[in-house]
């Protein structure tokens, strides 16, 4: 009798041992299942465009890319059609694998590629919509800044960039054919836009000496594995590649966009081409990672307004001298300023990583068509060398300068580069572009930064304010140009009601907003959602909350949709979690 008590009690043991082993076994194969597919996924993906690559992983070989066409990709239709075949796949291949059984960590790449996938499944449709080229943003000019900030670590990389150098007319020819297609579609751009873009191909012709060239030699001459014979052979077949290839890549640009002129017949928004709203509603979507409605977003822009307008009013009647006081602030190099932003910052974000930054300035050949300042992230395996570009055109106060490299470098775009990076996780998420958490996230910390600048408070909350509005403005003129249907005549009509006194600004603005819809709703929108989050997660933890960890948490859960976001910092249950997501059509 007490054997088989024994024997009984043996069994119940063996039970649990055993069922323990299954669920082993079945969270080791779905983890795996996950991880094979998320790799493929990032080694097809990163290979298809060597720019990419090369921004993207400093050792390819670590990551099991070896072997990989030299290319920039191909912007004609027929290519487009087959990424979008190759975004139904991946979908289709995420929803066979099982999310309860991933780890943490898996489950929150799952949550955000899935995420990811569903909402570029909803733009699936619009392909001929979106615009490659533009004055401030299009491939022409961001390109070349590209391929001058091309580091040259090997050889290898020499005759890479040179390879790419010499593919630029061809590349730029798909993107006539995709300009051609947008036309026979009724989807072409204005002829005031495409003036401005040639004039700016013009610009980069015509400049006494092309600056790809200079920058190229001296970045040879740095370069110890070459002898002096094969630089000098190597800045040679260079200068013959600008001149064979770029510089007709250009004109190619001109004449083609010249011949295509006046079959735009859309001088507005997005609302008055068919199917117009649909796009931007996706759009929105797709570049600010927030997916509430169009009139909720816009709801939220003119609240945030009101309650700015009504601050600013209340400073004034305290300190009606604020016009009147100085806002100089600091007059310091910035590479000083970039030391001060990071100690100062230490007392309400986690300390960041060690690493270098270089500043430099914007070539005088593209100074009138790039953006005032930007940051070039660096290889996601090699965050130790970053990169900040000042546009001089700019003429930057010392108060603008310090909140723009705030902005750019602590606690904006580097510090966050580089903290997220240090946290690992899943390769794939180094090729997901959320442009509302990474732009929002930088305009947060900029409006933080009017804080610890080396000026008075009222001055600093005075540009805080007048920062936040004017983008505010911005943004909720981009929704009644794009959505409501708003013309330039009423913008600027709207724009002198609220202080824009300069006829020729207004008219500026309304061009920027029609050259890149919902790009300044990636930057205050998703401002606006680490301000809703920074709330809420306050309210739910009360007394026990902390601006330093709530930054710790938003940076190491990384770039995602503010949905994702949400879910994970407010630990929603996992029953809520599929509501977050937007419904699969």
């Amino acid at each position: 009798m007490l054997k088989d008590k024994r024997s009984l009690i043996l069994r119940l043991l063996l039970i649990p041992a055993a069922l323990l082993l299954v669920l082993s076994i079945r969270f080791y194969r779905d983890n795996k299942e996950f991880t094979d597919f998320t790799g493929e996924m990032f080694r097809s993906e990163i290979t298809g465009n060597t720019l990419n690559l090369h921004y993207t992983l400093s050792n390819p070989k670590s990551f099991g890319i070896e072997d990989y066409p030299i290319t920039l990709g191909d912007a004609a239709p027929d290519s487009l059609a087959q990424g979008i075949s190759t975004l139904e796949n991946y979908r289709n291949s995420l929803s066979q694998i099982s999310r309860k059984s991933l780890s943490d960590k898996n489950k929150l790449t799952y949550d955000i590629l899935s995420s990811y996938l569903d909402i570029q499944h909803q733009g699936k449709d619009y392909a001929l919509y979106s615009e490659p080229l533009g004055p401030t943003i299009g491939t022409q000019a961001q390109l070349p800044v590209l391929l001058a900030e091309y580091g040259f670590r090997s050889a290898e990389d020499v005759k890479e960039y040179l390879t790419l150098i010499s593919q630029m007319d061809t590349y730029y020819a798909s993107i006539l054919d995709f300009e051609k297609a947008k036309s026979e579609a009724g989807l072409f751009m204005s002829d005031r836009a495409a003036d401005n873009i040639i004039s700016q191909c013009r610009a980069f012709i015509d400049a006494d000496e092309n600056f790809l060239l200079p920058i190229f030699d001296e970045n040879i001459e740095a370069m110890e594995c070459f002898s002096k014979p094969q630089k000098d052979s190597l800045k040679a077949k260079h200068k013959k590649l600008v001149k064979n290839h770029v510089i007709p890549a250009y004109q190619l640009l001109i004449n083609g966009l010249t011949a295509l002129k006046g079959t735009g017949k859309n001088s507005g928004g997005l609302a008055y081409f068919e199917h117009g709203k649909e796009y931007y509603e996706y759009l929105v979507k797709d570049t600010t990672g927030c997916y509430d409605s169009i009139a909720e977003i816009e709801n939220r822009i003119k609240e945030q307004l009101l309650a700015d307008f009504r601050e600013l009013q209340e400073l004034i009647a305290a300190h009606p001298e604020v016009f009147s006081s100085s806002a100089a602030g600091n007059t310091a190099e910035p590479t000083d300023i970039l030391k001060e932003l990071q100690q100062k910052c230490i007392e309400d974000f986690p300390a960041p990583p060690s690493v270098s930054c270089d500043v430099k300035y914007v070539h005088k050949s593209l100074e009138d068509f790039l953006s005032p300042a930007f940051y070039l992230t660096p290889p996601v395996d090699n965050l130790s060398s970053n990169v900040i570009y000042i546009n001089n055109i700019s003429g930057y106060s010392p108060l603008e300068l310090y909140t723009t490299l705030a902005h750019e470098g602590y606690p904006g775009h580097l510090y966050q580069t580089v903290y997220s990076g240090s946290v690992p996780s899943n390769e794939v998420r180094s090729i997901l572009n959320f442009g509302g958490y990474v732009e929002g996230w930088a305009t947060y910390v900029e409006m933080y930064s009017y804080s610890t600048a080396n000026v008075d408070s009222v001055t600093a909350d005075l540009n805080r304010l007048n920062r936040s509005i004017i983008l505010g403005i911005s943004s909720a003129l981009d929704i009644a140009i794009h959505y409501r249907g708003c013309t330039r005549e009423q913008a600027e009509a709207y724009l002198s009601k609220v202080g824009f006194q300069s006829a020729a600004a207004a008219d500026s603005l309304y061009d920027m907003i029609i050259e890149a819809p919902a790009n300044y709703l990636k930057y205050y929108v998703g401002y606006l959602c680490f301000m809703d989050l920074r709330d809420a997660v306050k309210e739910q933890q009360g007394e026990d909350f902390t601006l330093k960890e709530f930054h710790k948490d938003v940076l190491e859960i990384g770039p995602a949709p503010f949905s994702v976001l949400e879910q994970y910092l407010l630990q929603t249950s996992e029953t809520e979690t599929a509501s977050t997501q937007e419904p699969v059509s």
